[in-house]
């Protein structure tokens, strides 16, 4: 483990993974429905932690991708489990899945990517 310039504990990366779950049609036009992880393990604590997030990105190949939200989107989340480091990986794919899980819960009429 070692400690950022800020004094914070910087986690051994685990796993930082995204997934579209599908496409939405918004007033904007077409998104896709993404969700995303980014796990860590820290040593020292013994435990995972799994920053998690929801989001819809723009899909128009002729304008910059940009990142967008929307009201029925999960907030941001993050799980933290105590775990040995040989599980870290398996129990970060876990969370992942669940996450997607919800957020395709959450998603109004979602039809799948292309």
């Amino acid at each position: 483990m070692r400690e950022s310039a800020k004094g914070q504990r910087e986690l051994k990366r685990v796993i930082n993974t995204s997934e579209v779950l599908g496409m939405v049609e918004t007033p904007g036009g077409t998104c896709e429905v993404c969700a995303s992880a980014d796990a860590g393990y820290d040593d020292a604590a013994g435990r995972l932690v799994v920053k998690l997030e929801a989001f819809l990105r723009t899909t128009n190949l002729r304008a910059k991708e940009k990142r967008l939200n929307a009201d029925w989107l999960p907030k941001t989340e993050t799980v933290t489990e105590s775990v040995a480091p040989e599980e870290a990986g398996e129990v970060a794919r876990d969370v992942f899945h669940r996450w997607t899980r919800k957020v395709r819960a959450a998603a109004p009429l979602v039809h799948s990517p292309a």
